[in-house]
């Protein structure tokens, strides 16, 4: 019998992983098994930012509680850079409490794009809500 989670599109996928990071940290790696069907799905560039985005998050949310991250976008400024198992991702964003935050990050995966080996994200300042609509930054 196949997974329910391997009925899901990308689109859906995408909105599967926000409500997984909405969850409690010890609930939220609890679904992190769930998830795998469905970046194992992804083509290898997709999975490679899907994944670096949901570990991010996940760090992020642990290691700042006063931050609630519930969303991640890689390429918000700026394209990131992708290198085999390495992405590069100086230009991202994330959202926490309804405000949006400038992130750098770089995240290295196996080779198949499914676990994090090493990550490291630097935190910026708060992006107005008047450049929101530019950057296709939403509440």
């Amino acid at each position: 019998m196949p997974s329910p989670y391997s009925l899901l599109g990308p689109r859906q996928l995408t909105l599967l992983c926000g409500l997984f990071l909405l969850l409690p940290p010890g609930q939220a790696l609890a679904y992190d098994a769930r998830l795998r069907p469905q970046f194992e799905r992804l083509d290898s560039h997709t999975r490679l930012e899907e994944v670096c985005d949901t570990e991010v998050t996940l760090r992020i949310n642990r290691d700042k509680p006063e931050l609630q991250v519930d969303k991640v976008v890689a390429y918000t400024f700026k394209q990131p850079v992708e290198q085999s198992d390495r992405l590069a991702a100086e230009g991202a964003a994330f959202r926490s409490r309804g405000k949006w935050f400038h992130l750098r990050y770089k995240c290295q995966t196996g080779p198949r794009h499914l676990d994090v080996h090493d990550l490291s994200y630097q935190i910026g300042g708060e992006i107005g809500k008047a450049l929101w609509r530019r950057y296709y930054l939403y509440d």
